[in-house]
């Protein structure tokens, strides 16, 4: 296996102690996450923010697919600091024998067990959800899938387009069939699917402290698509909406959407409520289009299209502070990063390595868990964690450990130390 490139040290990590000194919320809490891609990792990552201790359970040979997502920088890829930050990271071949023993030995230990695999694959591993109830009575068991675990579409492969579509997220912005084809800024259901599955999770958490059981979830980023088109559900009961044909809020409504500038930029303006929609007339010297508030008709679009093209976007911006209007410019994720509210809310942070981090989007009692910095090697934690759990392999040594179907993040010097006195 060729040699991984080396992690970033800490600097803050985010862990049992919270970030104001106090003991995190998930403290003591052991995740076994054997999840792969966005979905999974991501709320591994939002459970080890709190505190959990996340330890992934990865394929030797390549690990997470997300560990190869463009771009990198130095070996490393951007989305994995993203969401593999903070994490422990343990090396093993389920398709083997040894490696399902040490999986295993890791599932007894654990309060959490996550994972994405297709409906049944996990079952055909030797973990059937009967299995682990009746061997690990207080282990929460969470299978995050696309379609979830039953229904005719549950074996089909699928990713965060395919939901969408089929939750109908994509009707009220697919344009005609010769014009392009718009997509979603941003993959709403591997992100819906992420939270629903740790909302889940840290409900089953709480219940067995009532009751002292564990439970199965059976979570799903197709049913976190549909939950997530609640707009296009209150829609329908006004009357079927046809594919291309926009809502109120993602393009019905003039008031609503974004414009280009004198600069060619571009503003978003959400003026709903009637004394902002008056405010912003009053302030732009359009008194005359006070009375059209949720015209839905081009003649009020192209007024404001005209309109908007007659200041740049910084003056747009300084226009909407200054009268306090719920509109302002559309930035880039660069600018967005360095505007005065992120950096005051401390999100979005730069890793060692210059890579993202991103710290957990809340707070507790004034303090947010810490940014996560190290980014794990593949295997990196494989060789203590055998220790920890008292597996045979690891008094193996690494050929042994290879051909066993366990692995670990090793070199040259590392292996020269124990065999030289």
């Amino acid at each position: 296996m060729a040699e991984p490139a080396a992690p970033v040290e800490d600097s803050e990590v985010s862990g049992a102690t919270g970030a104001g000194g106090g003991s995190a919320p998930l403290a003591g809490v052991l995740v076994a996450d054997f999840s792969r891609h966005l979905p999974g990792p991501l709320a591994a990552r939002l459970l080890a923010d709190l505190g959990a201790r996340v330890v992934k359970v990865e394929e030797p040979s390549a690990g997470d697919p997300v560990r190869g997502a463009p771009p990198t920088s130095k070996g490393n890829s951007a989305l994995a600091a993203i969401l593999l930050a903070g994490v422990e990271s343990i090396a093993l071949d389920l398709k083997q024998l040894s490696g399902r023993d040490v999986a295993d030995r890791l599932i007894a230990r654990a309060d959490v067990l996550l994972e994405t695999f297709r409906p049944g694959t996990f079952a055909r591993l030797g973990w059937t959800r009967e299995e682990l109830q009746r061997r690990f009575p207080r282990l929460i068991v969470c299978n995050l899938s696309g379609w979830g675990q039953d229904g005719p579409a549950a074996p089909r492969a699928g990713h965060d387009l395919t939901y969408q579509a089929a939750a109908g997220l994509l009707a009220p912005i697919v344009a005609a069939p010769t014009g392009p084809q718009p997509l979603p800024a941003a993959p709403i259901s591997d992100l819906s699917g992420a939270w629903s599955a740790v909302s889940a999770i840290l409900a089953a958490l709480f219940q067995r402290e009532r009751t002292g059981r564990g439970t199965s979830i059976d979570a799903s980023l197709f049913d976190a698509a549909l939950h997530s088109n609640l707009l296009g559900w209150a829609a329908e009961a006004g009357g079927a909406k046809a594919v291309g044909q926009p809502l109120a809020l993602t393009g019905d409504l003039p008031c609503y959407g974004t414009y280009e500038t004198a600069d060619r930029r571009k503003v978003a303006l959400a003026f709903l409520e009637p004394h902002f929609w008056h405010r912003f007339c009053h302030a732009a010297e359009r008194p005359d289009l006070v009375g059209n508030h949720l015209d839905r008709g081009a003649g009020l679009r192209r007024k404001l299209e005209r309109l908007i093209r007659q200041r740049t976007r910084a003056q747009w911006a300084e226009l909407f502070v200054a009268h306090d209007l719920p509109a302002g410019p559309v930035l880039t994720a660069a600018e967005a990063r360095a505007s005065a509210q992120a950096q005051a809310r401390g999100v979005v942070k730069s890793g060692a390595d210059g890579l993202p981090r991103l710290a957990f989007p809340a707070r507790f009692d004034g303090h947010r868990p810490a940014a996560a910095e190290r980014l794990p090697a593949l295997g990196a934690a494989t060789e203590d964690l055998l220790e920890e759990l008292g597996a045979p392999e690891a008094r193996q040594s690494r050929w042994r450990r290879r051909k066993a179907g366990v692995g670990a993040r090793w070199s040259w010097k590392r292996l020269l130390r124990r065999l030289v006195p």
